[in-house]
């Protein structure tokens, strides 16, 4: 008999897009001119879709503290993270400063992180289950942006 873990992983590797087809684009474009306030901004878009998806809001917290990161032995990046997502707390945490060179990050790994993360909340409050990163996690990633675009 299968775990809760595996039969999440397994409804997660199937499922490949996102559940709705119609979307406003003004949010996403909005984030993606980068000229205003990335805080209100992402938190315009996640509320937007959590409306859409009708699911609970989730707080988005913009913190300007330099990505967490591990080095190897010869001191290069070897890993880092670009945000991460707290389900308890309903909270979307995106770090908006580079790793080691401390410089806002690119728009579009902003929107990537977030959209990300996002879709960590879509899968614990739309599909309820526990959030993985699986393929269908993945595609439901770029069906999302690609319907935002």
């Amino acid at each position: 008999m299968k775990s809760t873990n595996e039969k999440d992983y397994d409804k997660s590797n199937k499922i490949k897009a996102v559940s709705l087809n119609r979307f406003s684009k003004t949010d996403y474009k909005n984030l993606l001119l980068d000229d205003g306030d990335r805080q209100k901004l992402a938190q315009a878009l996640v509320d937007y879709l959590c409306v859409k998806f009708r699911i609970p809001r989730a707080l988005v917290i913009v913190t300007n503290k330099p990505q967490p990161h591990t080095t190897g032995y010869s001191g290069r990046l070897k890993s880092k993270t670009f945000g991460f997502y707290k389900p308890i707390l309903r909270e979307i945490t995106i770090y908006n400063t580079t790793a080691v060179r401390k410089q806002t990050v690119s728009i579009k790994v902003f929107a990537d992180t977030l959209l990300h993360e996002f879709m960590h909340h879509y899968d614990t409050f739309y599909l309820k289950i526990k959030s993985m990163h699986t393929e269908g996690f993945y595609k439901r990633i770029s069906d999302l942006e690609r319907k935002l675009s």
